[in-house]
């Protein structure tokens, strides 16, 4: 498929790595690019092939957030054009808030290579994701409410999740932005390497994925992880069990059984 803002390549071992792409106005978003990103998340999640996302940002910028100049000519934060009738009625499945929740809610693992500077919204596309990996030259701003809003990407409700509350609350309220040290201190990123071995780093990890985990049983650990966040401790303990009962029906349960007794390396149908 072919887009405008941003790139996708799948390899062989089913790692796509899609690319913010839109370096003349670094790498902000907008309305066209956040529907580039849901139709990519979509048709990674229906792609069997496909087994884990790293999304990036091409130059030496993750992504700035909104548009700055196009705010400032119209004086108001950006918000979808012409937003359908499902989108007046259901806000968070538009525009950038539907890209975040979009990121958080797909069965596939989701990892963030933050190349750059990563600032508004662009914390929110990382938020979304699974994991996130730094690149040393990196620098991070949630800068909301220096620009007299609150952050409606998704990124509020996430934060608390990643760092905790009294660090999201600091963060958010002063609208610092931090260095990669800083991003790590806080907890919002868990690795951080040097600008040409992100990639390679973060595929590395994805390949650990892919080789070591049957895919389906991938998908319903994020799915029970995910759904724990909401659920108090019975709900989550039913749910677990219910994914449990799926994947143990599986064929690849029962080649992990035979590779680990064999001591050869698990080979993944998905099925």
């Amino acid at each position: 498929m072919s887009y405008q803002f941003i790139t996708s390549e799948q390899d062989a071992d089913g790692i796509v790595v899609v690319t913010i792409n839109d370096p003349d106005a670094k790498n902000a978003v907008n309305w066209t690019m956040n529907q580039e990103i849901i139709a990519e998340c979509d048709r990674i999640e229906k792609d069997p092939k496909a087994r884990v996302m790293i999304i990036t940002g091409s130059g030496r910028i993750f992504c700035s957030g909104g548009n700055i100049k196009r705010m400032t000519a119209q004086g108001i934060s950006l918000e979808p054009p012409d937003p359908t009738l499902r989108e007046e009625l259901y806000p968070q499945e538009a525009d950038i808030r539907r890209v975040v929740t979009g990121i958080r809610r797909m069965s596939k693992p989701a990892i963030a290579a933050v190349n750059g500077a990563c600032i508004g919204s662009g914390i929110g596309i990382a938020a979304g994701c699974d994991i996130r990996i730094a690149s040393t030259a990196s620098r991070f701003g949630w800068v909301f409410v220096r620009r007299g809003i609150v952050p409606d990407d998704a990124s509020l409700a996430l934060m608390p999740q990643i760092i905790g509350y009294a660090k999201a609350y600091e963060w958010g309220v002063t609208g610092r932005t931090v260095d990669a040290p800083g991003a790590l201190e806080l907890g919002f990123v868990s690795k951080l390497v040097e600008p040409d071995a992100l990639i390679p780093h973060c595929k590395t990890l994805a390949k650990e994925i892919i080789d070591n985990c049957p895919p389906i049983t991938v998908q319903a650990f994020k799915y029970a992880l995910a759904e724990s966040l909401y659920q108090d401790l019975d709900e989550a303990v039913r749910f677990t069990e219910r994914a449990q009962r799926v994947v143990r029906a599986t064929k690849d349960h029962t080649e992990a059984l035979k590779a680990y007794a064999e001591k050869r390396p698990p080979h993944w149908k998905g099925e």
